[in-house]
């Protein structure tokens, strides 16, 4: 019986396009809202994005140093990304 709830990726390249799309639409939705004259809320939701990403690393069971890529490495990079702001 697998301990792991969540399928994970066989492929490092699926967590890096992952990853990639969820910047992309963070991107997007902050540049509509600067458009429109608000504040830019990008660190907040990458540091969202973190805790996010922690909570799905510890519901899936992954390993955080595992020798692929897995959501605790998305969460450290979120969590950087965070930190620049």
């Amino acid at each position: 019986m697998p301990t792991n709830s969540c399928p994970s990726p066989d492929r490092p390249s699926h967590v890096i396009v992952r990853f990639s799309l969820k910047l992309a639409m963070f991107i997007i939705a902050c540049g509509f809202q600067v458009a429109v004259g608000a504040s830019n809320p990008f660190f907040e939701i990458t540091a969202l994005a973190a805790v996010l990403c922690v909570i799905i690393a510890v519901s899936a069971r992954e390993k955080p140093f595992d020798r692929s890529l897995t959501y605790w490495d998305e969460a450290v990079v979120f969590g950087l990304l965070s930190q620049l702001g």
